[in-house]
């Protein structure tokens, strides 16, 4: 899942400002999806202008099968995530129950799942029995299609599970990507000396019995190490005193602190930041590294 920069920038804006990020997320989620769906519409208008059914066999054979794709030179031109989609499921999915994500495994697990779709489908139309009906009218270029109650059923159920698989993506590569540029900013604002932060990728401390990945680092004046982990999670979300706990954390930066979480922080020393509706951040984020001796050069 890849956020633009601009959308970066403005999440770590907000969260500064102390106001929600989440119209952000909600925002990119919605952009991706329409541009996925206004290209899915055109594929669907292309293949039903050569006179082909947008049916149960058509899916088989030109979406869940690239040798065919290929074969027969068909102009849609899918990847193996679009593969997986198509047939009701999603990557992310696959790789929890099946321990992989190669090529054989989410072509073998999107056949399958495939049959089971269509058994679902056939199994509707007949209970339907003709009581309601389903029409998908699409235009593109002067050209009108229709599809059919199953062709719309298919459609539906390939949008909707490309909605979910875009909003999981977004919400779990949201926090990833604003943390260092978060901790980044604030450094910035209070000037902290570029010897006194460290922000590089990852890499474990061997000289120690254990070392977990952290977000970021920062030095005090004495070449003391601070760890800083940044969640992005709502009130009362327990994993908040797992994730300090296991990282070894010294300063803690969240969107949302409930008072048990807060309580929780206290007990075990270490220092908290908290974001949402703080009119205060900078000045919070200055005693913080006053307390900790992390030198800074904007008073």
């Amino acid at each position: 899942m890849n956020f633009e920069n601009a959308v970066i920038k403005k999440t770590v804006d907000n969260l500064l400002k102390g106001e929600d990020y989440r119209s952000e997320v909600v925002n990119f989620i919605n952009t991706a999806f329409l541009d996925f769906a206004v290209l899915f519409f055109k594929d669907i208008v292309s293949a039903k202008f050569e006179n082909q059914d947008i049916d149960l066999e058509w899916y088989k054979k030109t979406i869940l099968n690239p040798e065919w794709q290929r074969k027969y030179g068909s102009n849609l031109s899918f990847s193996i995530d679009d593969i997986a989609i198509f047939s009701g499921i999603n990557r992310k999915t696959i790789t929890n129950i099946y321990g992989s994500s190669s090529k054989e495994v989410i072509l073998d697990v999107s056949n399958a799942n495939f049959e089971y779709l269509s058994e679902l489908v056939n199994s509707l139309k007949e209970d339907l029995n003709n009581d309601i009906g389903i029409t998908i009218k699409i235009y593109h270029n002067g050209i009108s299609v229709e599809l059919s109650l199953t062709e719309s059923l298919l459609v539906i159920n390939a949008l909707a599970t490309k909605k979910l698989a875009i909003r999981g993506g977004a919400w779990s590569a949201i926090g990833k990507r604003v943390e260092k540029p978060l901790v980044d900013r604030l450094c910035e604002i209070l000037r902290v000396p570029q010897t006194n932060i460290y922000n590089a990728v990852f890499v474990r401390d061997r000289s120690k019995e254990y070392d977990r990945e952290v977000d970021y680092k920062l030095l005090s004046s004495t070449n003391k190490e601070y760890r800083v982990e940044v969640k992005l999670m709502g009130r009362g979300n327990p994993e908040s005193a797992d994730a300090v706990i296991a990282r070894d954390t010294n300063i803690f930066i969240a969107d949302t602190l409930s008072e048990q979480n807060k309580r929780q922080l206290r007990y075990l020393n270490i220092e908290y930041l908290e974001l949402k509706n703080n009119a205060d951040i900078i000045k919070d984020f200055r005693n913080i590294l006053l307390k900790l001796d992390i030198p800074f050069e904007n008073e």
